[in-house]
């Protein structure tokens, strides 16, 4: 389920990135660790606790969850399948982490749901909804912006411990110009 919330820009959302790189003291250019901020954050921010629960603890194919308790607190639960995972490097499962800390984040930074009945057929802009900030959010701090571009998916996907998904997408945000020819397009997707 996605909210309105205030809009914001990439460019915004990736000097948020770089803060949250520096407060948990990234040293490696391309890699977050997502583990050692799951585990570090509530030191870092004390409104924020971690907790990791038994899979049936959270419904359905739901990995993980930011639950606020409306008084300035957020609890991130990750299932316990999906933290394992994320500890033998699996990419995906570091994305559900940071994706549930990106929210907790944003929302102790006044990006919270605004209760508004106009907007059309439940169509949110991208810039004014939560999920999207929280998705761009996670994407800039596992992927800076500075340090990806002009790499090839290969690339940003082993130096930054990413998903094949998630490589892809970043490639693609950086609008380049389309190969001519078919040679082009392959060797842009390796190199």
């Amino acid at each position: 389920m996605d909210y309105k919330t205030k809009p914001t820009s990439r460019e915004e959302l990736r000097g948020i990135a770089r803060f949250i790189r520096k407060l948990f003291k990234c040293k490696n250019k391309y890699r977050f660790d997502v583990m050692d901020a799951f585990e570090r954050i509530p030191s870092v921010i004390p409104a924020v606790t971690c907790l990791v629960v038994e899979d049936d603890e959270i419904e359905g194919d739901i990995p993980a969850r930011c639950v606020p308790d409306f008084e300035g607190h957020y609890t991130i639960e990750v299932k316990s399948s999906i933290y394992d995972g994320a500890a033998e490097g699996i990419g995906g499962y570091r994305a559900h982490i940071l994706h549930e800390i990106c929210h907790a984040i944003l929302c102790l930074l006044g990006f919270t749901p605004i209760l508004d009945r106009a907007f059309k057929n439940n169509e949110l802009k991208p810039f004014e909804s939560m999920e999207w900030q929280a998705k761009a959010l996670c994407g800039e701090i596992l992927m800076p912006y500075e340090e990806t571009e002009g790499l090839s998916v290969r690339q940003i996907r082993y130096l930054c411990h990413v998903s094949r998904e998630s490589a892809e997408l970043r490639y693609n945000n950086y609008r380049k110009p389309e190969p001519k020819t078919p040679l082009e397009r392959r060797a842009r997707q390796w190199f």
